[in-house]
């Protein structure tokens, strides 16, 4: 997510009072350097749980990949790059270098008012577009279409004949490379464009791609770093130099795919630089001398936040320190307070030290993905079982909920209960145009429809996991994951409808027969699974359920959940619905009204309006037994083929409510407070 500029509005385009709200917290630069002395410490690493496979090893099957391949042929992943076209007219990594304001091209609906901060608005585009660079080029080849792999090669091959003699790709003129005293996107710039190359390498181990990140990454190694510059001290910043922060990404992927542990240790590197000096509050709340506070609240940019923790949690495993130990426990304590019943972290921009509550603290598509990208990144160090569950709730409720039914439209931000989507804030007093279904939402910033284009690559990246001894099912989900094990090619299928389906069945393939464990995760929510794996029996050991023996093509295994409706309590009070990872829904009957269109056809913005307001009368009869039932809707999209209908209250009356998963719902109503 980018965080600069205004637009014609007086609050500006990143929401009300935007500019006042970062100035407000901006404070003296500190030097917290002796802070942090521990970093010269004897370093223990953790071992990782976990290693992750290369992109493309995971490939979408059923409801999931034709939802993909809706998504790159009709819906925004494969047109955004037509919906906004300042994604392809600003060649701004080679042709179109900045040296200044004067190189910046017009960029849709935002205006440049010559004010000092504007500067920072160079980078802005390389976020836009290295993004959908991501998500467009990781959809072509896992849904394997053919146009769409031919223009990832010219995305690619314009970005390597870019590079310099001396390794250099990114945005800059020699005038401003390496040498920014403020705000800038130079780490941020380079993070987006070489996470797509290393996904194009994974895909199609081209090595001349490998090798010119490794090119880039050295130069950038040798001009930050302890004895050079640092560049995170700056006199100020908004958001795109702290979001450099997450070229981590860059630096995990690279020592996966070289084992240099040189990767490893810049990552490292980068957290303790973020943390040596106080930049800007607004972007800072993962900085260890702010963690060293466990009962304070994440007050910041909502996206900088969930992005961040994974800095924080690569240079803890890294390194072992029992300081960082403390400050991630704190972060987590400081998290829990964050998540809304649907997985989600709020922060609609800024966290501001609120309790997550379902009706008054929106979500940003942005947020969702980083954190749900955070909880891969824990689940690959340390497996831990109830991250897993956080991850899949937040991909089928929260994320599936900001999303159209086909594709063509996202939500920028959005509340659990949500009873309008009008272009209005929440409380209705002020014009928030993030509250609306766009392809684009170029008026605020053209962050969250890219980022929606690398949501499911990437949760298939997490979904399987490989140990030194075997493989794991760590997220379910249809897909097929192939690789080798001691050098034989093995294919596993998950086929199922999960999660509208409590069943999955597990299809093995192999070259030859080859001895390994094959783990499944057992979810917190569900009391016991059903195998079907005779004559073996499993055994569960830390919550994964593992099958050792030799496996051979034609070899199934059939699981099926356990799982109950559950009655949750939020901690205001109000309960909501979830059984296995889905939450369910009062979907709210709306009406549509387009408010603009798009040279393309099917595409526009629109708000949604209810059609009456008899949601509010629902309520749940605490005192009473939970009454229940289920039933499949025969035709319905995947989305919508699961209801079920729950005894509820409806204003004095008692009735049958029926409710859907979040994740096919518009206007919704998520939580109800209880009644006698």
């Amino acid at each position: 997510m980018c965080l600069t500029t205004a637009c014609k509005q007086d609050h500006g385009s990143q929401g009300e009072d935007f500019l006042s709200k970062v100035n407000k917290n901006r404070i003296r630069i500190v030097d917290d350097r002796e802070k942090l002395a521990f970093f010269e410490n004897t370093r223990t690493p953790i071992t990782p749980k976990f290693e992750m496979f290369p992109s493309g090893s995971v490939r979408p099957q059923g409801w999931l990949a034709d939802m993909m391949k809706q998504d790159l042929e009709k819906g925004l992943v494969g047109a955004l790059d037509v919906l906004y076209p300042g994604i392809k007219s600003d060649d701004l990594y080679r042709t179109m270098r900045r040296g200044g304001l004067d190189d910046v091209p017009e960029m849709g609906d935002l205006v440049l008012t010559g004010a000092a901060w504007e500067k920072s608005i160079m980078w802005w585009n390389a976020e836009t577009i290295g993004n959908w660079w991501d998500g467009f080029v990781r959809h072509a080849f896992l849904v394997d279409d053919e146009e769409s792999k031919k223009q990832s090669k010219k995305i690619v091959e314009n970005l390597l004949a870019s590079q310099d003699e001396d390794g250099y790709i990114g945005i800059y003129k020699d005038n401003l490379r390496y040498q920014h005293d403020g705000s800038n996107g130079e780490l941020w710039a380079q993070t987006t464009a070489f996470r797509m190359l290393l996904a194009y390498y994974d895909f199609t181990k081209d090595e001349r791609v490998l090798e010119a990140v490794e090119r880039a990454m050295a130069l950038t190694m040798s001009q930050y770093n302890d004895t050079a510059k640092n560049p995170f001290e700056l006199k100020n910043a908004f958001g795109g130099a702290t979001h450099g922060l997450m070229l981590t990404d860059v630096c995990e992927t690279l020592y996966r795919i070289t084992g240099n542990m040189v990767y490893q240790d810049y990552a490292t590197y980068l957290y303790k630089a973020f943390s040596s000096f106080s930049v800007n509050r607004s972007f800072d709340d993962i900085r260890y001398p702010y963690l060293t506070q466990r009962d304070s609240l994440f007050q910041g940019h909502a996206v900088h936040v969930y992005e961040h923790l994974r800095s924080l949690l690569q240079a803890y495993h890294h390194t072992g320190y029992p300081e960082l130990e403390e400050a991630y426990n704190n972060a987590m304590y400081k998290l829990d307070k964050c998540i809304l019943p649907s997985g989600a972290g709020h922060g609609s921009e800024w966290i501001w030290g609120d309790l997550a509550d379902p009706t008054q603290t929106a979500a940003e598509f942005c947020s969702l993905l980083e954190l749900r990208n955070f909880y891969g990144s824990v689940l690959q160090k340390s497996g831990e079982i109830r991250v897993a569950d956080q991850a899949e709730v937040l991909t089928y409720n929260a994320i599936m909920g900001f999303r159209n039914e086909d594709g063509t439209a996202i939500t920028y931000c959005k509340t659990d209960n949500c009873y309008i989507l009008n272009g209005r804030s929440i409380s209705q007093k002020e014009e928030e145009k993030r509250f609306k279904y766009s392809p684009t939402h170029s008026e605020p910033a053209v962050c969250c429809a890219p980022n929606y284009t690398r949501n499911f690559p990437y949760f298939l990246d997490q979904m399987w996991m490989k140990k030194d001894t075997g493989i794991t099912a760590v997220l379910y989900g249809p897909s097929e994951l192939s690789t080798e094990i001691n050098g034989i090619q093995v294919t596993i299928a998950q086929k199922t409808n999960y999660p509208m389906s409590n069943e999955i069945e597990f299809l093995v393939k192999t070259d030859e027969p080859v001895e390994f464990e094959l783990s499944f995760r057992k979810p917190e929510w569900s009391k016991n699974i059903d195998f079907h794996s005779e004559p073996e029996v499993p055994e569960l050991t830390d919550g994964y359920y593992t099958l050792k023996k030799s496996w051979v093509t034609g070899d199934v295994v059939r699981i099926a959940f356990q799982n109950e409706l559950e009655v949750k309590e939020f901690h205001n009070g109000e309960i909501y619905f979830q059984k296995g990872p889905l939450v369910y829904a009062l979907a709210i009957p709306h009406e549509e009204e387009t408010i603009r269109t798009y040279e393309v056809e099917g595409f526009k913005d629109y708000h949604c309006m209810p059609t009456n307001q008899d949601f509010h009368k629902i309520a749940y009869p605490a005192a009473s037994k939970l009454e229940y039932s289920e039933r499949e809707v025969s035709g319905a999209s995947w989305l919508n083929s699961h209801v079920i209908e729950i005894a509820m209250m409806n204003d004095t009356k008692k009735e049958k409510i029926q409710l859907r998963p979040m994740g096919s719902t518009i206007l919704r109503r998520v939580t109800f407070n209880k009644t006698n």
